[in-house]
Order: C-alpha cells, then sequence, then structure tokens
C-alpha cells in the first residue's frame, strides 16, 4: 500500500470516529451541567440606608446584578448557584447609587434552597447578614 491510500483510510477512519466522539461527549457535558434540583437561594435585602442601593452577587470577582433596593424599603431576589457559584461561595455586594463608596459582605457557603437575609444599616459597616435553612 502507498503512502497516499494509508493517508486516506487514516482520513477516512477519523472521518467516522471523530463525530462519534463529538455526539458522545456533547451529551456528557450536558448531563453534567443540568442539575437534577433546582439550585436556588433566596436573599432578601433591607435597604435602611438614606440611598438607593444596587446589590451584586460576587464570587471570583465576577457580578451578578440581582437589583436595587429602594431606601426604607425591602427587595427579595432570587439567585441561581451555577450562575455565579457552583460551590455555593459567594459575597454580596453593595453599591449606594450617587456614592462611589461601596460595602462587600464576608465570604458565605451557601446550598440551595437557603435564605440570606441582608439588613442594610445607614452605615453599611455595621449591616448584619443572616444565612436560614
Amino acid at each position: 500500500m502507498t503512502g497516499n491510500g494509508v493517508i486516506r483510510r487514516a482520513v477516512r477512519f477519523l472521518g467516522a470516529v471523530v463525530p462519534a466522539l463529538l455526539v458522545l461527549a456533547s451529551g456528557c457535558i450536558k448531563h453534567s451541567v443540568i442539575p437534577d434540583e433546582p439550585d436556588e437561594i433566596t436573599i432578601q435585602v433591607s435597604n435602611n440606608n438614606p440611598l438607593d442601593i444596587t446589590v451584586y452577587a460576587v464570587n471570583s470577582g465576577m457580578r451578578v446584578r440581582l437589583g436595587t433596593v429602594s431606601t426604607a424599603s425591602s427587595q427579595r431576589f432570587t439567585l441561581s448557584l451555577h450562575q455565579i457559584s457552583p460551590t455555593g461561595e459567594l459575597q454580596l455586594l453593595a453599591d449606594p447609587v450617587g456614592s462611589r463608596r461601596t460595602m462587600t459582605s464576608e465570604a458565605i457557603h451557601v446550598f440551595a434552597g437557603q435564605a440570606i437575609e441582608w439588613i442594610l444599616q445607614v452605615d453599611l459597616r455595621q449591616s448584619s447578614l443572616t444565612i436560614r435553612s
């Protein structure tokens, strides 16, 4: 068999095997990414600060905007953990509208179904965070 014949057989073989491997791989990836159970948490933010505050969930420098909480009001947000952190580790960031100062909560570890309550005070450093199952 000539060199060209060997190359043609190899190309035909790869042409048949590679698509099959890609189909198998895509099936494996699909099953590993889609969770069997909902992975959502609830975040209740109460804003006692005189400024409206935009709230973010943060993990490894990646921010997910949850929304804005007006002065003297509360807002409930739902966050899918796979959006921000498959391990459940995150921080919350308060960004007062019209101010250059932000405040980030301590790092927390949450699981699907848990609820976070974050009460923001006039002095954001005095805010409190509670995790409930």
